[in-house]
């Protein structure tokens, strides 16, 4: 393999981040409960110290709509990534973070200061995860009835760019004095006022944070529908996704790519991260029965939940034993098309066995050896340039049996760095 492989850690502010019922473990081997800082503290410090690019917030504002959801913590409760974000980053000095803001319901200025003022604090250590949400139950926690069709959610997140933008570079890079004895802090005639008007927003500016490190947090995006790959290639510098088997991926890279081009951007500076699981162990046993015994104890009610919560449809009211060829999801529609296309016949029963959590056959399960072999052939075959890795089990031990196993496999081969070569995100995922 000629390049480095980039690993990102994947997780919500919630006890059970991606898979159902990962929050249950030996109560022994807990010393700290998902919501207490000490928690996120040695997540943190175990990343920083394994190289990894960042800890990636996805973040939900619909968890607790069903009872299902609240009975088996189906990302629920999730509380503010910011803020633990604003607290962590006093923690580790290089680590960088992604946080998932939604263009639905920020407002477009209060959203754009508070990414500017966390590439602030952070010192250009900061992502965004731009979503347009997915689900009803969101919408009525912030006075809708129902979420906007999801094309026009993409529509209005295209306008709500331009106003982000119009925010981030309103003051001049010289604009910032700082003459003391002139008594002058900024020139007023190089901050600017928006007076932006636009078809849904109108913002008059000026922006009220002085420019951030990198002007903007690094943007990333994980759509996977036809209108969502539209939305990335024309904002996205990152991009986050998921795919089942390296026919899907190649076809993703090559479709993004091409997306890119048209839209004026080299295709080679957009990395890929893949979502993935690993599980590593000692032997290769060790490691299949720990994932079984994982993948078995989740129940069809937990995933049906998930899957309802993501595809803004009532799963359990459906027949899980008809094929979803013409199932119509309004949710997030990528999603449901990795399984529907990859074969139409599908049911639903069948697609809740493997829903984000991998089938029986994931090829990340085994020793270190084993893992990383499996991680170079996915990247060659499938392209892209490295892995968003939520967690199995107790995140703390998870993240720290990786970083002891995983990336020194990794670096003993010359394809994981042995340190940042940088302060910022932006080097870490260039890097």
């Amino acid at each position: 393999m000629d390049r480095l492989v980039h690993l990102s850690a994947f997780s919500l502010f919630a006890p059970a981040p991606h898979t159902p019922l990962s929050w249950i473990y030996p109560r022994e081997k807990i010393s700290h409960l998902w919501c207490e800082p000490e928690y996120w503290e040695r997540v943190a410090r175990t990343l920083e110290r394994g190289g990894f690019d960042m800890l990636f917030f996805a973040d939900g504002l619909h968890g607790g709509a069903t009872r299902d959801q609240v009975r088996y913590a189906i990302q629920f409760p999730s509380h503010d990534p910011v803020a633990l974000v604003t607290y962590l980053s006093g923690i580790v000095k290089r680590l960088g973070f992604a946080v998932t803001m939604s263009t639905t319901f920020y407002p477009p200025f209060l959203l754009a200061r508070t990414l500017a003022t966390l590439d602030h604090l952070t010192r250009g250590r900061i992502g965004w995860n731009i979503v347009s949400s997915t689900s009803d139950s969101e919408a009525q926690n912030f006075g809708l009835d129902t979420i906007p069709e999801h094309d026009r959610r993409y529509d209005l997140a295209d306008e709500y760019m331009e106003v982000c933008h119009a925010l981030w570079n309103s003051w001049e890079d010289d604009a910032l004095v700082m003459d003391m004895e002139g008594q002058v802090f900024a020139d007023p005639d190089k901050v600017h006022r928006l007076d932006f008007e636009g078809k849904w927003y109108r913002v008059r500016g000026p922006f009220t944070v002085a420019p951030s490190p990198g002007r903007r947090p690094l943007l990333f995006q994980a759509g996977q529908s036809e209108r969502g790959k539209s939305f990335a290639a024309r904002h996205a510098e990152a991009v986050f996704s998921a795919a089942r088997g390296t026919a899907q991926m190649r076809a993703f890279v090559d479709d993004l790519g091409a997306r890119f081009e048209r839209a004026g951007k080299d295709p080679a500076r957009v990395p890929i991260y893949w979502a993935g699981q690993p599980l590593v162990a000692e032997s290769a046993s060790e490691a299949r029965d720990r994932y079984a015994e994982i993948r078995e104890r989740i129940p069809l009610e937990a995933s049906l939940a998930q899957m309802s919560m993501h595809w803004n449809v009532d799963c359990s009211a459906l027949d899980l034993d008809r094929p979803v060829a013409d199932l119509v999801v309004p949710g997030t529609r990528g999603l449901f098309e990795m399984y529907q296309k990859r074969n139409p016949d599908t049911t639903l029963r069948e697609i809740a066995k493997t829903y984000l959590t991998g089938s029986e056959k994931n090829p990340l399960v085994g020793t270190a050896s084993q893992v990383v072999d499996a991680m170079v052939h996915l990247l060659e075959e499938g392209g892209g340039n490295g892995f968003q890795i939520s967690p199995l089990y107790y995140a703390p031990d998870y993240y720290r049996d990786l970083v002891d196993r995983l990336v020194p496999e990794l670096r003993r081969r010359g394809i994981y760095r042995d340190g940042y070569r940088g302060t910022t995100l932006r080097e870490h995922v260039a890097g």
